[in-house]
């Protein structure tokens, strides 16, 4: 940024000097210097966010002033134009099934999974739930 952390401490100093002022009249001094040292460092930072505001307008107008200024001899290559090409048959053509039982498969429509019927414990033998039973707690 241009310039130097002097502005920083100026702003701050001013801020330390404003906020004692102020509240040495009604406060202890301890009380006084505690918040005058918040108000440096706040009056600090408040500096720094300004002038790197500025720095960064400052500079975004320098280099339009320099883009503009050098003509249009060196802007040429300074934008970059693309164009998408059209590609929305491409698109329609893939989601058209291609291969012959594709084709069955969307003209035959939707079918139903069917799965096989569980079969029930309480329907079974019950020597063979004891079996089976015993074969499960051994694992």
């Amino acid at each position: 940024m241009t310039g130097n952390i002097r502005w920083n401490v100026g702003f701050g100093i001013a801020g330390f000097a404003f906020t004692f002022l102020l509240s040495v009249q009604n406060n202890l001094l301890t009380t006084s210097l505690v918040r005058s040292v918040y108000a440096f460092l706040i009056w600090f930072v408040i500096a720094f966010i300004i002038r790197a505001i500025l720095f960064q307008l400052l500079a975004s107008k320098e280099v339009a002033a320099s883009s503009t200024d050098q003509g249009s001899v060196d802007s040429v290559g300074g934008q970059l134009d693309l164009v998408i090409p059209d590609e929305s048959e491409e698109l329609h053509n893939m989601l058209k099934p291609s291969t012959p039982k594709e084709q069955i498969a969307v003209q035959e429509g939707f079918v139903p999974l069917n799965p096989p019927k569980i079969v029930k414990l309480s329907d079974q033998d019950p020597e063979q739930m004891a079996k089976v039973i015993r074969h499960l707690t051994e694992d």
